[in-house]
């Protein structure tokens, strides 16, 4: 899954979301583990540990972040 997102020069660039969990991103948002960043970013470690991670961003952190791009991209999360 491709976007384009302004960076903060106003200019736009592509950013892969990761895609890995399939199934289990259908209704994320609605899921107790949606609260628990810690869990999740504990699970991004992992996939990234294990090379299952493929894309820019994960997904579920995105998510669990409520949407805030800048959050996630600039701090590393």
């Amino acid at each position: 899954m491709k976007n384009k997102l302004q960076n903060n020069e106003g200019l736009q660039e592509d950013v892969k979301f990761c895609t890995e969990c399939n199934e289990q991103l259908d209704e994320f948002c609605f899921s107790d583990i949606v609260g628990d960043k810690e869990f999740i970013k504990k699970n991004h470690e992992n996939c990234r540990k294990t090379g299952k991670f493929k894309g820019d961003v994960c997904s579920k952190l995105y998510i669990a972040s409520d949407n805030d791009i800048d959050e996630i991209v600039l701090n590393g999360e």
